[in-house]
């Protein structure tokens, strides 16, 4: 798959964290708004964790953190981040349409993941979803948008629509807040990109 070979690229070639195209230093969006709204910590999943940016801080706001990366060097990049600030985080080095999981989670962050799967299994990853967040859980999603049927590169993540994304998720999760933003991203992909910013919930059995 190109997009895979297009992140380890990315990754033989940054020195540091830092390096990476997509790097923030700290969490932004929804997940902010998620950790203050739950009364109290839980466990939390962190899919294509990178370089630990999103697990480390959840950890740090006490919550038990599994961090899923395919790529051997963002797992040791999040080690490095994880010993640095002093907390524990459970590091997976796996690809997560295959991996099983521990359990559930109460809260389950994809920042960049979902539309990095080009040539995965759209369905399957829902599946995995749904496996693994519980009812009335929280999911926070970061993805490229698409504004019109021109916005795509031949590279480089896959571009859906709010309708596309609502749609994939539902009816099992609700949209409790959305953000649309334009981001600057980097040639061969930008120079600009749409970004959208969801927080969903998973709806409780009823009856």
């Amino acid at each position: 798959m190109f997009i895979r070979q297009l992140q380890e690229m990315f990754y033989k070639k940054a020195r540091t964290p830092k390096d990476l195209p997509w790097h923030r230093d700290a969490p932004d969006g929804s997940i902010l708004e998620v950790v203050e709204s739950r009364p109290t910590p839980g466990k939390a999943l962190d899919l294509g964790c990178g370089s630990g940016v999103f697990s480390v801080w959840l950890a740090k706001k006490g919550y038990e953190v599994t961090g899923v990366d395919f790529i051997p060097r963002a797992i040791q990049w999040s080690r490095e981040r994880a010993s640095a600030e002093g907390v524990q985080v459970h590091w997976v080095n796996a690809d997560l349409l295959a991996w099983t999981g521990p359990g559930q989670f109460d809260v389950i962050v994809d920042s960049g993941c979902l539309h990095s799967l080009i040539g995965g299994d759209v369905r399957r990853y829902k599946e995995q979803l749904l496996r693994w967040l519980v009812p009335g859980g929280d999911y926070v999603l970061g993805h490229f948008g698409k504004r019109h049927w021109l916005d795509w590169r031949p590279v480089g993540p896959i571009r859906r629509t709010r309708e596309q994304l609502v749609q994939l998720l539902a009816p099992e999760l609700e949209v409790i807040k959305h953000e649309q933003s334009e981001m600057a991203v980097p040639l061969p992909i930008g120079p600009t990109v749409q970004g959208h910013s969801f927080w969903f919930r998973r709806k409780r059995a009823t009856g």
